[in-house]
């Protein structure tokens, strides 16, 4: 499953390792919670709104990733710029949003969707402790 998952990545775009694993790393927590919260909803339903969190913070996650990789290795222009700028305030914008309809008009719990948003913390912090883990260090 993973070989897969990283193909699909690196097929998209994804060719540095460690963006890749970060994002695999996000991409399994959303499918693991998105079954959970399925399989849980018709009990209750915070499962599923916590999935909701995660798929939504996996979207930022991923489009972030991707155009940040891309634009390391470029050189800087005001074209790049207004670019990243134009895209982070529509993805802002397109979230809030989504945000406002499911807080507001759906009523979803609030504590599940923060829950959910702050996953792609918790991806990171396993990541770097994974990254200090697989580093050897030679004492004098």
């Amino acid at each position: 499953m993973i070989n897969k998952i990283d193909g699909y990545l690196y097929s998209r775009g994804f060719v540095r390792p460690e963006v890749r694993r970060l994002v695999r790393f996000q991409f399994i927590l959303t499918l693991f919670a998105s079954g959970a919260g399925l399989a849980l909803c018709w009990f209750y339903l915070w499962p599923l709104h916590f999935a909701i969190g995660v798929g939504l913070a996996a979207f930022n996650f991923y489009s972030l990733a991707k155009f940040i990789q891309q634009i390391v290795f470029m050189t800087y222009s005001r074209q790049i710029l207004t670019e990243l700028l134009i895209r982070f305030f529509g993805r802002l914008l397109l979230s809030g949003l989504l945000l406002y309809v499911l807080i507001i008009v759906v009523k979803v719990s609030i504590v599940a969707l923060l829950a959910g948003l702050t996953s792609v913390v918790a991806t990171i912090s396993v990541w770097g402790c994974a990254q200090l883990g697989e580093h050897k260090v030679k004492e004098a």
